[in-house]
């Protein structure tokens, strides 16, 4: 029966790193392509002119590319951590404010993908578009939601993976700068 468990929680374990490393993947590209449109325009703007919309694009490509780094971070526990005064009480508090940490982190995660997903139907219900290139807006939305909701999911990994660590008696490592 351990051995089912410990299995199931193993597939979670290689699932949350394998989305979180794609989306690292995503935000990366679109680092890329950011940099690539901006270039284009600099050079457009001396030989020609520059490109239309560009800074449009950009926008949405470095707030992408944010939100994608973000389950990553949480799965790393890259976040920052405070604990000059909890590491005097030694390995059993810092697991627990650690844990107290996650558990903040998902809540505040789940907030905030609520409230970009009322948003997110706005901006699909009333069609606005950007200036310029009048693309839709609700596209990046979307995207985002999609983003936060692989969050959530990393995020309550990583709260699963504390419990775990807090009942084996092992100390949750977390990265380095955070603790």
């Amino acid at each position: 029966m351990a051995t089912a468990h410990s299995t199931s929680f193993e597939r979670f374990e290689r699932g949350c790193n394998a989305l979180a490393s794609g989306l690292v993947v995503f935000g990366g590209f679109c680092l890329v392509l950011a940099c690539g449109l901006t270039a284009a325009s600099i050079i457009g703007a001396i030989a020609i002119r520059p490109l239309p919309g560009e800074i449009e694009l950009v926008e949405a490509l470095c707030g992408l590319a944010v939100f994608a780094f973000l389950p990553f971070c949480q799965l790393k526990r890259g976040h920052v951590g405070v604990d000059i005064l909890i590491s005097a009480f030694g390995p059993k508090a810092m697991n627990w404010t650690q844990l107290i940490g996650d558990i903040i982190i998902a809540v505040l995660t789940a907030l905030i993908t609520w409230r970009h997903a009322i948003g997110t139907l706005d901006k699909f219900g009333n069609g606005e578009t950007t200036p310029l290139l009048l693309l839709p807006v609700w596209w990046g939305y979307a995207i985002a939601l999609f983003i936060l909701v692989a969050n959530i999911i990393v995020s309550l990994y990583v709260i699963a993976a504390d419990i775990r660590a807090i009942r084996q008696g092992k100390t949750i490592v977390a990265a380095m700068g955070a603790h």
